[in-house]
This record gives structure tokens, sequence and C-alpha cells, in this order.
């Protein structure tokens, strides 16, 4: 990997871009949110051209939500980029956005779930991008994911160890690891595969989370990943809360828990895992900056950012 690229921090009154690089924001009045959500923590909003254009599924042609990504990383007073929502779509453009634009004018890009693809695309090229909270996706951004938001955008210090969800807390296998910071939303990361993209897990802490997927798809994506080779040469993996695992197809009675899935997969890893950081499809969420050094620790569950996403 080339060398890592921090992006510039924001601070009060800089200008940031608003777009739709996967599905169209639900309706108007998201976006509306979206713009109150950044402009109450102090930002100027720059609306994409394109952030509302919807083509089935998509927000806009391929082309039209390259071209918003485009002008964003061009366009000189423009400080970060911020995504209204995931749904699906961002990998297309990965097929018509020149990545080396975003390394000529690196800014913060933030997004999570569908965003997975464009920050393991930004990672390879050797650019931080954050993982955090979309504004335009209910509940937006709370005070909880605005704050560690600040703290990871608006400051040139590490952030430091990250929330937890009490109640979801479990370490799955003790151990303690230092490594650069990788991962997403599971579909993405197993989707990635074969790819110039592909999730890169070697030596490095590994974050995944997910939504919808009950256990026997969790097992299917885990399963294909661990074939191909990932996972195994980690330094540790992480996991988020993952959301509406419901079982639907299998009846309780045939099926292994969520739990007993990840137990099943990831222990023989031999690797520190615990299950419950703050991040997912949730309300509470952390930021998270992709390719800077990590500590975790999952006997106290303990992932701590030791380095900086951005610089002063």
């Amino acid at each position: 990997m080339a060398k890592l690229l921090r992006p510039p921090r924001l601070q009060p009154g800089d200008i940031v871009a608003l777009l739709s690089p996967a599905s169209a924001p639900k309706t108007r009045a998201h976006v509306a949110n979206a713009r109150a959500v950044l402009e109450g923590m102090g930002f100027v909003v720059r609306l994409g051209k394109h952030v509302l254009d919807q083509q089935g599924y998509l927000a806009g042609t391929d082309a039209a939500r390259a071209e918003d990504l485009r002008a964003a990383f061009l366009d000189p007073q423009v400080k970060a980029i911020f995504c209204t929502r995931g749904g699906y779509g961002t990998a297309r453009l990965l097929e018509v956005f020149n990545i080396s634009i975003a390394l000529q004018h690196p800014k913060i890009l933030v997004g999570y779930s569908d965003l997975t693809s464009l920050h393991l695309a930004l990672q390879r090229a050797g650019l931080v991008s954050f993982w955090g909270p979309m504004p335009g996706v209910y509940p937006g951004c709370n005070a909880f994911s605005a704050r560690w938001l600040k703290k990871a955008l608006m400051s040139d210090n590490p952030v430091g160890t990250l929330p937890v969800v009490r109640s979801e807390l479990a370490t799955l296998r003790l151990g303690k690891a230092e490594g650069e910071l990788t991962g997403g939303t599971l579909t993405l990361l197993a989707s990635s595969l074969g790819t110039p993209y592909a999730l890169n897990t070697r030596n490095r802490i590994v974050f995944m989370e997910d939504e919808g997927e009950e256990p026997y798809k969790v097992d299917r994506l885990l399963t294909q990943l661990l074939t191909a080779g990932k996972l195994k040469d980690a330094a540790g993996i992480v996991l988020g809360v993952f959301k509406g695992t419901r079982l639907k197809v299998y009846p309780a009675r045939q099926s292994w828990s969520l739990r007993e899935v990840l137990y099943d997969r990831l222990r023989p890893l031999k690797l520190p895992v615990f299950y419950g950081l703050s991040l997912g499809h949730i309300p509470n969420q952390s930021t998270l900056p992709y390719g800077v050094k990590a500590r975790l620790d999952a006997g106290r569950g303990l992932l701590e950012i030791l380095e900086p996403g951005v610089r002063a």
C-alpha cells in the first residue's frame, strides 16, 4: 500500500458536500434534515448537483453520481464529503470514478454500510477515509454520534478508546493485538473479493457489522471470506452490533443463533475477537478512520485508535 495520506481536519465554518453515491434519499425531508444536522455542527453545506436524483434503486446514473463525487474532490472550497445514505450502488462508481483524483485532492469522506466499497478502494490507494454516521439516515446523527464524529474529524489527536454497547458486549476469544484498521459491512466485504479493491486483512484489525442477515447468511458470508483466505492472517477482529438477524427461513429449532455462528466461524482462527463495538446500523455510531494504527484487547472489550485520521 502507498504511504498513508491523511486529509486536513475540519474546522467550524468549513464547507462540506452532501452527496448520494448509492441509493437516493427516501424523501426530500431526509436531505433537509441531513443539511440541518451538519449545519448544527457548525458546517456550511453544499448539496451535490444530483443528490436528489433517482434511477430505480440508484441515486441517478453512475455517471451523475460519479460526477458529484469528482466535483466535490476537485472543489478547493469543499473540505469534507458526507453521504446521505447507503443502500446500493457505490461499487458501481469504482468503474467510472478515478481514485487518483481523491489522492491529488485529499479530503475527508464519511459514510458507512454500502460506502464500504469506496472506503476499501481509498484505503488501497492510501487515503484515510472514515466509517461514520450518514445524516440522511434515521436518526441521522444524534448527539452521541456527533460527539465521536467531531473527535475523529476536527482534532489531529487520536480518537482513543471507542465506546461499546455494554448490553451486547461479549468476548469470543481472548487476546491483544495491534494493526491498521480495515473492515466495514460484512456483505460488502465479501462482495469485494475478486476485485481490484478486495479486502486486505493481513496483519490488520478488521471491524465488521451487518443488517438484515439471519444467522445462516452471516455464516455464508464469513465462510466466503475464510475460503478466500481472508481473516486468517488478520491481527484481530472487532464486531459491531449486527441488526435484523431475526430468523425467517430457518425456525429456531433448525438454526444456530448469531452468536453461535460467530463463535463457530471465528474462534478457530485463534485471533482476539470481541462483539459489541458501538458501530453498525444503530443510532449510536462511532467514527473509525481507515488505515490508522489501533490496539485491540478482546478480554476487556477495548478498541483504541492510536493515530489521528486527519492532519492539522
